[in-house]
């Protein structure tokens, strides 16, 4: 065997063990499906979520009835005396303030659902162009392995004919050079490969290993038309935004229940006193707090300042929103026209090209280093129309994550 062969060999041999490991295939349905049960990241999420939920909630409980006991000995010298009390004691709200404080539970725990739904589209775009970049990276393999396989085909048949003499030795060391460069390059594509689909074996099954995960289908042509004034409508719609306005009607709620902070909340008690020489009756107690010192200016002064935060998060969050939309539509609508107009035709272009270059060889119309360069054109275009059709599906899926649109929105 000849010392090209066996360089051949050694550059391959990495392919070819690629090829023997299992890959799992999924379907993006199935990876979003996976994601969902198993992400770490979401699992945070709605850990957090469920703490600030719980939190809202006992904001809003009403006060627990305290119940106590006391028994006073009385005695003196020889005479025994005592007195027994028995009393319940129950702090009482006033309505308008047990209201407030529900109502800026309630918009909490609206607010924490929100931002949930909102980390959960946001992760979902994560694994879409997760799952999209591994279609192309094995795509890209494809198509460089199969330039790879021309080149090498070119080069054997130039070690023949240089041994007949119809090439000359500048050719030959030429297409040698270009055989490297192509398994170089096709290493660096194998790995590429297998980088793409670990990272998305980590979104969509975090903890079961370094396992490669790759798509089982690609994406089906070119993605749907999304106007920008249909994505700039969703604006307000986006859980952040949403969660933004809760927070806010959360905090006016909280000025609701500061304002009522001067009015001295009441305390009742009622019970029973035993006495040891038979008397005994029923015990009555009001209490008040008189706001002599403290009169909660402060805490209000501390909820309308929050209150006026939230309503400027609110305006910041919107404005933030309309451009993120903006620039995704914008990036969309650009990615999907390049498709349209180019991604078919280089494709079409590409192969043509090189089964005419393939049968010009063939009849001796063209020489090597024209095969040789057909090889690298068709490789450029298959190349470039794998880009144009990945980044358009990518810009796709970022569109819909900035018009807050959920997987289960689309099914």
């Amino acid at each position: 065997m000849s010392p090209a062969l066996v360089l051949c060999g050694v550059l391959l041999a990495p392919s070819a063990a690629v090829g023997q490991e299992t890959v799992r295939r999924v379907s993006l349905a199935e990876a979003l499906e996976a994601f969902a049960g198993n992400s770490l990241e979401l699992k945070i999420a709605r850990s957090e979520t469920a703490g600030l939920v719980g939190m809202a909630r006992q904001s809003r409980a009403y006060f627990n009835p305290e119940f106590s006991f006391e028994r006073d000995d009385l005695s003196r010298n020889d005479e025994k005396a005592w007195e027994e009390s028995f009393l319940l004691h129950q702090q009482v709200e006033w309505p308008g303030r047990t209201t407030a404080r529900a109502r800026a539970a309630r918009h909490t725990i609206s607010a924490g659902a929100a931002r949930l739904r909102a980390d959960s589209v946001a992760l979902a775009f994560d694994v879409r162009e997760a799952y999209v970049r591994a279609w192309f990276a094995e795509e890209a393999e494809s198509v460089v392995q199969r330039t790879a396989s021309v080149i090498q085909s070119v080069v054997e048949d130039a070690e023949v004919r240089l041994e007949a003499g119809d090439i000359s030795a500048y050719e030959a060391r030429r297409l040698r050079l270009a055989r490297v460069e192509a398994e170089q390059e096709l290493a660096e594509t194998v790995l590429r490969t297998r980088a793409a689909r670990r990272n998305l074996g980590v979104l969509i099954a975090p903890g079961t290993g370094m396992q490669e995960v790759g798509p089982s289908e690609g994406p089906d042509g070119v993605p749907p038309m999304i106007s920008r004034e249909t994505a700039l409508a969703a604006v307000d719609g986006r859980p952040d935004v949403a969660a933004a306005a809760s927070e806010l009607d959360a905090a006016r709620a909280g000025v609701d229940v500061a304002g009522t902070n001067w009015v001295p909340v009441p305390s009742l008690e009622l019970g029973f006193r035993h006495h040891h020489d038979g008397f005994g009756g029923a015990a009555f107690g009001l209490n008040f707090a008189l706001p002599l010192f403290d009169r909660g200016s402060g805490i209000r002064e501390e909820a309308a300042a929050h209150s006026s935060a939230a309503a400027y998060r609110l305006e910041l969050r919107r404005q933030l929103a309309r451009n993120d939309v903006l620039a995704a539509s914008d990036r969309y609508a650009s990615n999907r026209a390049r498709l349209e107009t180019a991604g078919q035709g280089l494709r079409t272009d590409g192969e043509a090209l090189l089964a005419s270059a393939t049968a010009a060889y063939a009849e001796n119309e063209m020489t090597l280093l024209e095969l040789l360069d057909a090889a690298g054109a068709f490789q450029g275009a298959q190349l470039s129309a794998l880009s144009f059709e990945t980044e358009a599906w990518v810009s796709y899926y970022d569109l819909l994550r900035a018009t807050g649109s959920a997987p289960e929105d689309e099914r």
